[in-house]
Parts: structure tokens; C-alpha cells; sequence
């Protein structure tokens, strides 16, 4: 008594065989659009760091400058050349410049933006 027919052995080794190979082919397919994102995303971080390298090449350049260095020395320092004469002014007093708007208002318009 045969249990398998030998005419149905073939057939179903066949099915087997393109089913794997279907699976494997469908894990490249997905893992190929995996690498494409990544491709993506790592040309677009090129992209952005060469942008940066530029920009920091043309600080590094500017800061090579000597109008960067007399510009630090100016205001962090508070280097002068010779025959310049520094110039502060005192601070502006806020309460000052209110107290003159006060003042300057009329009466009447004190009272009416005190009640409206």
C-alpha cells in the first residue's frame, strides 16, 4: 500500500522550492528598501556636515583676521590703540524716563486712565 503518489512528489518539492525562494527574494526586497532609507539618511548627514565644515572654514578664516582680533580685544578686553580715549556714558535710568512721561501728562488724563 503506497501512502504518496510519486506523480504528486515532484509537484509539491517544486512548491517548496519556489516558496523559499520567493521568501528569500522578498527578505532581499525589504532589506534592499532598508538600505535605501539608510543611504538616504546618511547622505542627507553629508550633506549637512559638509555645509558645517564650510561654515566653520570661513569662521576659522575670519577669526585669523585681524579686524577679529582687534574687534575681541575692543570689547572683551577693553584694549584701546594709541590716541583713542574711552567714552562711558552712565546708564540710562528707567524710573527717570517714566517719571518724565508722568509728569509731562495732564491731570485729567491722570485721572481717567486711573478710573478706565
Amino acid at each position: 500500500m503506497r501512502i504518496v503518489n510519486s506523480k504528486y512528489i515532484l509537484p509539491l518539492v517544486l512548491i517548496v522550492i519556489l516558496g523559499l525562494i520567493i521568501k528569500n527574494i522578498t527578505f532581499s526586497i525589504l532589506k534592499l528598501n532598508q538600505n535605501n532609507a539608510i543611504i538616504t539618511s546618511l547622505k542627507s548627514d553629508l550633506i549637512h556636515q559638509r555645509q558645517q565644515q564650510q561654515f566653520l572654514k570661513e569662521r576659522l578664516y575670519y577669526v585669523k583676521t585681524d579686524e577679529f582680533v582687534e574687534n575681541e580685544a575692543r570689547e572683551k578686553l577693553g584694549m584701546v590703540k594709541e590716541g583713542e580715549h574711552i567714552v562711558l556714558a552712565p546708564p540710562t535710568d528707567e524710573k527717570r524716563v517714566a517719571t518724565a512721561f508722568v509728569a509731562n501728562t495732564p491731570n485729567w488724563k491722570k485721572w481717567w486712565n486711573l478710573f478706565f
